[in-house]
């Protein structure tokens, strides 16, 4: 700057030195210009490649926010009922062959609503639902929500201890369950009523034909052995018009909730209140830009968040119609999605990987489907997927159902699982809550500055994907009914001195534009077909089994699979462990997708410098035979037993010929 001043004062001493002192300005100019650029490149490039991206982010945001300023005093059922009022004959849920209106929905769930208000049932009591997807789970949920009692997600698969922890961890009064599952309620009664006597049980039928038969096969462990109540004869003839206490539930009270594996022990149960359900639902909503006259696919378990909360809610808030289907099929999936002209669907990773391994047929493409959004689809089949069946646009959602750290792939780049906007990274700090900070890979440690507070990750590396916890809805971290479970997922002082985050337990990399992408989970769970599982239920489920202390589960990755398989490493120095027979057990006491898909048998399982079990060197060895001398079995769910695994055996595993 100083040569330009210097340049311009010399140029009143005539008109030649100025044409020559033109070229000299600009060239100055130029100089400095270019030296601008080099100093600020990568500011002036990512705010190029992602100014319009995060734009679009932060008219989504705020959109979102201005619809939650408009409810502010209002709750979930009274904004349903609006719906039902302005559009009566829409369709609200198409389920097999049966078309439920919103006015049908808004009947059903007045009648569920009155009947358990007349029986004594006040705000804030809570009642247990085991039930299958079906338009019926949701009109149940809402209708209780209209009186204020707050209904728990149970999970289909939980059996025995398990299932009896979900329905006891909240003080439920009472449970509704699917008749076709009546055997679940049976084999668990005894203990129920041991820990929560004088519970009270109603069985819900329907109208379908697997519901009628399973009437008809348990109608007497139904009526004498469970005592239940059919809730089908108990609402029959009650009124359906809107329960006053519809006016007295706020946003910010709990609407349900939905139970996690968390990162340790049994299933917790997250809070979902009336806000979150509406923030969740809406924010990818207009992320997505999913319409009114859409027609969505939902072909996941209700009891989960995805289609619980995001999938229900473009329903239930927004007059979107939903296709339920009781359990996913691949071989029908794209006929359903003809069938019922459905324009979205959503997702999770090991559906997407089903739908690809099925043969190709000329219905693959005759579909109506623009998007699908999830979370879960692997990088490696992301391009396979969309291609073959000609998928528009594919949303990745990251996110977990208690916690804030919620990012969506909104610009649907292949393989990302989300986006932390960035163009000017000051602001976007500020407003968005998500960032991802260092973290030692040996210890787990988080790494922290001189000052104490936590490292952010540069593009390139890896980190634990934090959500700040701040007073807003879309920020707020609701946590699970335990305080101490809540507590343990709270890391402090993280960007500044007083403030605190959410650790999602998941590691991720981020590249120079603020795309994420999946690499691990941290902690004591594994993913698998879909679910999370966690390392200390299935030990401890184990232990009891085989009475025996020593045993270590962890989750192993098998070629061409998502997810990691469970597998278990038992100390059986006696060699008394039956594994022929193993099965059988945990078969009674675990979900499906938690029972070890492989068994180690080793004498002796090392300890640790604080005496722990030590986990490291057998997850190296996972279930190579090549690197193991122990007795190595894998599951043979056809025959229901573990078999002893040789050369062959891993080979076909690892190769796809033997399918787990």
């Amino acid at each position: 700057m100083v040569l330009v001043y210097v340049t311009l004062f010399v140029a009143h001493l005539g008109d030649q030195v100025i044409k020559l002192n033109l070229w000299t300005i600009a060239s100055l100019l130029l100089a400095s210009g270019l030296t601008f650029l080099a100093f600020f490149w990568d500011f002036v490039r990512r705010f190029y490649f992602t100014f319009f991206r995060d734009i679009s982010a932060g008219y989504a945001l705020l959109k979102s926010r201005y619809f939650m300023l408009k409810h502010r005093n209002s709750n979930v059922p009274k904004i349903f009922s609006s719906l039902a009022e302005k559009h009566p004959d829409k369709i609200c849920f198409y389920y097999k062959d049966e078309q439920w209106t919103f006015d049908d929905i808004e009947r059903f769930s007045n009648k569920v609503g009155n009947y358990f208000a007349s029986i004594g049932y006040r705000k804030n009591d809570e009642i247990a639902l085991v039930m299958n997807s079906r338009p019926e789970f949701v009109g149940i949920w809402l209708g209780l929500a209209k009186q204020g009692i707050v209904t728990a997600f149970i999970n289909t698969n939980q059996r025995m201890e398990t299932l009896v922890h979900s329905i006891t961890v909240v003080n439920c009064k009472a449970v509704i369950f699917d008749s076709t599952l009546t055997k679940n309620i049976e084999e668990s009664i005894s203990l129920i009523e041991t820990k929560r006597p004088g519970m009270q049980y109603f069985c819900y039928v329907g109208s379908d034909q697997p519901s009628l038969k399973s009437l008809e096969q348990n109608k007497e462990i139904i009526t004498e052995t469970i005592k239940a109540k059919l809730l089908d004869d108990c609402i029959e003839n009650m009124i359906y018009t809107r329960p006053q206490a519809i006016d007295d539930q706020s946003m910010s009270d709990k609407l349900y909730y939905i139970f996690t594996s968390g990162t340790t022990g049994l299933p917790k149960a997250a809070i979902i209140r009336h806000h979150r359900f509406v923030w969740i639902g809406m924010i990818l909503r207009n992320l997505f830009r999913i319409r009114d006259d859409d027609i969505l696919y939902l072909t996941l378990p209700l009891y989960h968040n995805n289609a619980g909360t995001i999938g229900t809610c473009q329903s239930v808030i927004f007059g979107t119609s939903i296709v339920i289907r009781d359990k996913f099929s691949a071989s029908q999936f794209w006929d359903d999605c003809i069938r019922y002209n459905c324009t979205v669907a959503m997702y999770i990773g090991e559906l997407c990987r089903y739908l690809l391994a099925q043969p190709k047929k000329e219905t693959d493409t005759m579909h109506r489907v623009r998007l699908m959004f999830g979370n879960g689809l692997r990088q490696e089949i992301w391009g396979d997927f969309k291609n073959r069946f000609r998928i528009r646009q594919i949303g990745e959602v990251y996110g977990s159902t208690e916690g804030n750290a919620n990012v969506a792939n909104f610009d649907f780049t292949e393989g990302a699982c989300g986006i932390i906007p960035c163009c000017v990274p000051f602001i976007c700090r500020f407003v968005f809550p998500v960032t991802v900070i260092r973290v030692d890979a040996t210890t787990g440690e988080h790494k922290r500055d001189r000052n104490g507070l936590c490292k952010l990750i540069k593009p390139g590396e890896i980190g634990e994907i934090v959500g700040m916890i701040r007073q807003d809805p879309g920020q707020s971290y609701p946590g699970y009914v335990n305080n101490d479970a809540t507590q343990k997922k709270i890391i402090r002082n993280v960007l500044r001195h007083g403030d605190s985050a959410f650790l999602s337990g998941d590691l991720v990399e981020m590249d120079f534009y603020g795309y994420l992408y999946f690499r691990d989970r941290t902690g004591d769970t594994f993913r698998w077909k879909g679910e999370n599982v966690s390392t200390n239920e299935v030990e401890a489920v184990i232990q009891k089994v085989v009475k025996l202390s020593d045993c270590v589960v962890f989750g192993v990755s098998i070629r061409n699979c998502d997810g990691k398989a469970g597998m278990a490493v038992i100390a059986d120095p006696n060699q008394t462990v039956n594994v022929e027979n193993l099965f059988i057990q945990l078969e009674k006491r675990l979900p499906a997708y938690a029972i070890p898909l492989f068994i180690r048998i080793t004498p002796k399982i090392d300890l640790t410098a604080s005496f722990k079990l030590s986990k490291f060197s057998l997850e190296k060895d996972g279930f190579n035979i090549n690197h193991i001398r122990d007795p190595l079995y894998y599951l043979d769910r056809k025959n229901k037993q573990y078999i002893l695994m040789d050369q062959n055996s891993y080979d076909d595993i690892q190769n796809g010929r033997i399918f787990l």
